[in-house]
C-alpha cells in the first residue's frame, strides 16, 4: 500500500490507493479492518482508494468476486454502504445477523468482533476514529466510560437521509488535502456529529451514574495525548484533586494517574501495531507523553508482557508477509 505520509506532526492527511489481485492483498488492509485468517474469496482483482486524516476518512473499493471472513476489533468506527449486490454482517458476540441493503448505511463498532460474507462490486467506507466520536457524543452531552457501540438505523429517511446528505455535500473536502488546520477540525466534528446522530447508541448500563470519576475517566481517554497534569483533569471535572484522587480511589480503586498512565500505553500500544514504516518506538513514546524512555519502556512491558520494540518488530514483519502490491500515491 503506498499512503503519503504526512509532512508534518500538525497533518495526519493520507491518500490510499491499491490495486492489485487477491493473492497480493496488502497488509495493512488486513491490519486496518482486523481481518483474522485472511478473507475466503473468489477475486479477480480489486481497488481500494481513500483520503482523509486519522479522525475521518473517506474511502471505496471496487471488488471482482466474492468474499468473507472475520474482522477482528478495529482502530476505527466503519460506516458502510454497498452499490450492489449483498452483504451479511453477523455481531460474534451475540450471534445476531444484519443484510445490508445497497444505499443504506450500516455502522460497525470499532470494538465489536463480525463475521462476514459479501457478493457486491462497489462498498464504500467511511472511518471515525473513537475519539471524534466520542466529542460529538460530549457535545450533545453524552458521556460512556466503557467501548462506544452503536446499533443500527431502519428509518432510512428521517434519520440517514441527513448523514447521506452530508456525506455527499462533503466528500470532496474530505478528500482536499488543502483543508486542513481549523477547517479540517470543523469538517471532521461535522460529519461525526451527523454519525452519532444517525445511530443510536446502545448503553451498557442505562442506569450508569455519571459520577466526577466516571466524567475524569472519559475526559482523560479523549486527552491522554495531551499535556495534562492532575489539576488539568480535577478542573475539567470541577473538584479539587484531593476531592478527585478520593472519589477516583472509590470508583476505580486507581489513582487518575494510573489511570492516565494505562491511557497513553494503550494508546502507545495501538500506534505500535499499526505503525507505518519509518516509525520508531521513540516517536510513539514521545507522542504519548513518555518523556524517560527507559521508565516507558518497563512500563510497557510490565502491562503487556512484551517490550514496544517486540510489538513494533511484530507489526512490521506481518506487513512483510505475502507479496506487496501494486501501489501509486
Amino acid at each position: 500500500m503506498g499512503p503519503t505520509a504526512p509532512q508534518d506532526d500538525t497533518s495526519s492527511f493520507r491518500r490510499f490507493r491499491v490495486e492489485s489481485i487477491s493473492e497480493d492483498r496488502s497488509p495493512e488492509i488486513d491490519r486496518t479492518y482486523g481481518i483474522v485468517d485472511g478473507v475466503g474469496a473468489t477475486l479477480e482483482a480489486y481497488r481500494y482508494v481513500g483520503a482523509g486524516d486519522a479522525d475521518v476518512s473517506m474511502r471505496g473499493a471496487e471488488v471482482e468476486g466474492t468474499r468473507s471472513g472475520r474482522l477482528d476489533p478495529r482502530p476505527d468506527h466503519i460506516v458502510f454502504w454497498i452499490a450492489d449486490g449483498t452483504a451479511t454482517i453477523e455481531d460474534a458476540t451475540d450471534g445476531s445477523v444484519l443484510t445490508a441493503v445497497p444505499g443504506h448505511p450500516v455502522l460497525l463498532s470499532a470494538s465489536v468482533p463480525y463475521r462476514f460474507a459479501a457478493d457486491t462490486r462497489k462498498i464504500t467506507m467511511l472511518h471515525l476514529s473513537d475519539r471524534i466520536l466520542r466529542q460529538a457524543l460530549a457535545r450533545r452531552g453524552r458521556t460512556v466510560a466503557g467501548a462506544l457501540v452503536f446499533g443500527q438505523q431502519a428509518d432510512i429517511a428521517s434519520a440517514l437521509g441527513p448523514l447521506r446528505a452530508i456525506l455527499r455535500n462533503r466528500a470532496a473536502a474530505l478528500s482536499d488535502e488543502q483543508v486542513d488546520g481549523a477547517g479540517r477540525a470543523a469538517l471532521n466534528a461535522e460529519i461525526a456529529a451527523s454519525v452519532v446522530e444517525a445511530f443510536p447508541l446502545v448503553a451498557p448500563d442505562a442506569d450508569e451514574p455519571r459520577s466526577a470519576a466516571v466524567l475524569a475517566a472519559q475526559w482523560m481517554h479523549e486527552h491522554a495525548a495531551e499535556r495534562i497534569a492532575l489539576r488539568d483533569v480535577a478542573a475539567a471535572v470541577g473538584l479539587s484533586e484531593r476531592g478527585l484522587q478520593s472519589s477516583f480511589r472509590r470508583r476505580f480503586d486507581e489513582t487518575p494517574m494510573e489511570r492516565l498512565r494505562a491511557e497513553r500505553l494503550d494508546g502507545a500500544r495501538t500506534d505500535l501495531r499499526f505503525a507505518t514504516p519509518g516509525t520508531h518506538v521513540r516517536d510513539i513514546a514521545r507522542r504519548w507523553q513518555f518523556g524517560h524512555f527507559g521508565r516507558f519502556a518497563a512500563n510497557y512491558a510490565e502491562r503487556f508482557g512484551e517490550s514496544p520494540s517486540e510489538t513494533l518488530r511484530r507489526a512490521r514483519e506481518a506487513a512483510e508477509r505475502g507479496t506487496p502490491p501494486r501501489t501509486s500515491p
